[in-house]
């Protein structure tokens, strides 16, 4: 009840959460499968199942026994993605690159230079999409709960993805948000002003003012937006001498 409830609200204001990017890539028949790099125990698309195929990728044995228990891909992949070669993960699939490619809350734990190999790695194991989602700008976040790997060690803000060909939005604000992103107040409703407030804020298309960044790349570049045929006054002339 509550989470159709936070949807009517969404809708009645119109922002939209990362599932709803990928949703409509499903429902334009873009995305058949979709490959969740550093899936962790819980994912984002598995509430997207079985409108798409999925396949969690982890380092952690731990974290991805856990997802299999909770049913929250159809395959696993136990492996370091940035000591792992996309062709030989691929041979795994019968060599077809996915169709989308997430990395949801993994770059910022990378210094910025593996973080860009990263992406160029993910290029290689998509044949469309590569979605990512990323605090904007550095997010303060020590090893917690003894866990090393919950260090951030690099900040992204739009203009890292804008100049790779990424589209980018944002989700969220940092008004009433701290320490790795928890609320900074603790009164009811918290989260629901903070999406009223997002969306006053225009974040969805002023990324630079989100809490989060939304960055998206169709790698097979940008589609064409002008007729088949310049009109014969404006088609390009010869300029032999």
């Amino acid at each position: 009840m509550i989470r159709r409830a936070e949807k009517a609200i969404r809708r009645l204001i119109g922002m939209r959460v990362v599932e709803d990017y990928i949703q409509q890539m499903i429902q334009r028949g873009d995305c058949h499968t979709a490959l969740d790099i550093g899936c962790g125990y819980m994912s984002r698309l598995s509430r997207l199942r079985p409108g798409i195929r999925t396949v969690g990728v982890d380092a952690s044995p731990e974290a991805l026994a856990e997802a299999r228990a909770l049913g929250q891909h159809d395959d696993y992949v136990l492996a370091d993605i940035q000591k792992l070669n996309p062709e030989t993960l691929l041979e795994r699939f019968d060599g077809r690159p996915f169709d989308l490619v997430t990395l949801f809350d993994v770059i910022e734990h990378l210094p910025k230079r593996q973080g860009y190999e990263l992406l160029e790695k993910c290029e290689r194991l998509t044949s469309k999409y590569i979605l990512v989602q990323t605090p904007n700008g550095f997010m303060e976040q020590g090893p917690d709960y003894g866990n090393e790997f919950m260090r951030h060690l690099s900040g992204w803000f739009p203009h890292d993805f804008k100049g790779l060909a990424y589209t980018v939005y944002g989700s969220g604000t940092k008004v009433l948000r701290g320490y790795a992103a928890t609320p900074r107040y603790n009164f009811p409703g918290v989260m629901r002003c903070d999406e009223v407030l997002a969306w006053l804020m225009r974040v969805e298309k002023k990324p630079h003012r989100a809490l989060a960044l939304i960055a998206i790349k169709d790698v097979r570049g940008v589609p064409a937006r002008l007729g088949t045929a310049l009109p014969r006054s404006s088609a390009p002339q010869p300029t032999g001498r």
